[in-house]
């Protein structure tokens, strides 16, 4: 790891062509063909043979953060974020607010995966602080291969060049237009909200392409899946899918009163959960276009797996418990946190075979398995209160 002052992080950039070297030059036609780039080379970074997870952790009080290497079980100091009071994560760059301030600071964790559609590729590098966003604290962050979005609790967000990131800098992209209040990375190009609930696309130059007849009305919550594109809006979640190069949107109706504000699911997943604003769960399968809502009471957090996988819900006596998404009968719960801290409620966060709750009360990290009754595999001390926390690298 390098040094906290450091804030540099390391670079991923384009492919390039491997040449083979030899000592001396061949005759003309024993000259060998240059080597073409290995499949999912990524310069600077080492290529593993399966998800390098780890958890980014800070204290609300202290501002201490905390990296958590799943793989070798190592704790190591990332840096501080006076008066931090929120996280949303990438899957590879943390994003810690400071609302006090105005401001988010960013962190690298070294850690990511790429999505190639029927296979993964999993990459780790050197970790460290980024650099700091002023006048915005993140709520949720889309991105793709080229763009990131950074999105605040008032559904505006601010665009980042992602190579920047990568290389370990904060590069803002031009504003799109003075109208638009949220611009989301997606196929290919741009989805924008403006202030009047017009949903528009745009290339990645922010011209213009089309206007979409559906609309969102005060944008807030925002999540890519594999089935497509979501952001909570007042009249539902605006659903938009990509085909033939073209943009597809529907909403959706929420099931009941209130509204989402933010979306909780495995990374890519097509099934989401979410606490309403009158904190009932709700899970939105994508496949089916539909809402669900669960018979649950005092639920404090909720997040999904994905198709055919469970949903998993806190509820404020400490319990974790499983659903089954389909009819949302209850299949396990298991007393898990003892004390909640009703300012600071747990994060549930799930990979695709564990799930992990911090216990700030406790100066813990529990890692459930699922699978088996919600069976805690492993348990992680650490040496500050755990308030915050974003699993990277899945």
């Amino acid at each position: 790891m390098r040094p906290l002052t450091t804030t540099t992080a390391a670079t991923v950039g384009l492919c390039t062509l491997l040449l083979a070297g030899c000592a001396a030059e061949p005759p003309r036609d024993e000259v060998p063909e240059a080597e073409e780039t290995p499949h999912g080379y990524v310069e600077g970074a080492e290529e593993a043979a399966e998800p390098q997870s780890r958890l980014v952790l800070a204290d609300a009080d202290s501002g201490e953060v905390r990296l958590v290497d799943l793989i070798t079980e190592e704790t190591t100091e990332l840096g501080t974020v006076p008066g931090a009071d929120g996280i949303a994560g990438d899957g590879r760059f943390a994003y810690l607010n400071s609302s006090g301030d105005g401001m988010t600071e960013v962190f690298d964790s070294g850690v990511w995966t790429v999505d190639h559609g029927d296979h993964n590729h999993y990459y780790r590098t050197d970790t460290g602080p980024v650099g700091a966003l002023d006048g915005v604290t993140a709520a949720a962050v889309v991105t793709d291969t080229v763009l990131t979005s950074v999105i605040d609790d008032a559904g505006t967000s601010l665009v980042l060049e992602r190579e920047g990131l990568e290389d370990g800098t904060v590069s803002t992209v031009d504003p799109i237009s003075e109208e638009t209040s949220l611009a989301l990375p997606f196929a290919g190009g741009l989805v924008a909200v403006d202030d009047d609930g017009t949903v528009r696309s745009l290339d990645r130059a922010g011209e213009p392409a089309e206007t979409l007849d559906q609309t969102c009305a005060d944008p807030q919550g925002a999540a890519v899946t594999r089935r497509g594109l979501v952001v909570g809006c007042a009249e539902g979640a605006l659903h938009l899918t990509s085909e033939d190069d073209a943009l597809e949107a529907s909403v959706l109706p929420y099931p009941g009163a209130g509204r989402v504000e933010s979306f909780h699911h495995r990374p890519g997943s097509a099934v989401l959960a979410t606490l309403s604003t009158d904190g009932d769960p709700w899970i939105l399968d994508l496949a089916a276009a539909e809402w669900r809502a669960l018979d649950l009471d005092d639920p404090v957090t909720v997040t999904a797996v994905g198709e055919g996988m469970p949903v998993l819900a806190l509820t404020g006596d400490g319990s974790l418990h499983s659903f089954d998404p389909q009819d949302g009968e209850e299949t396990a719960d298991a007393a898990l946190v003892e004390t909640i801290d009703p300012e600071h409620t747990p994060t549930l966060q799930v990979d695709t075979s564990r799930a992990y709750v911090n216990d700030a009360e406790a100066g813990l990290v529990h890692e459930v398995d699922y699978n088996d009754d919600l069976r805690v595999a492993r348990t992680f001390e650490v040496d500050i209160a755990p308030h915050l926390m974003v699993e990277t690298g899945r």
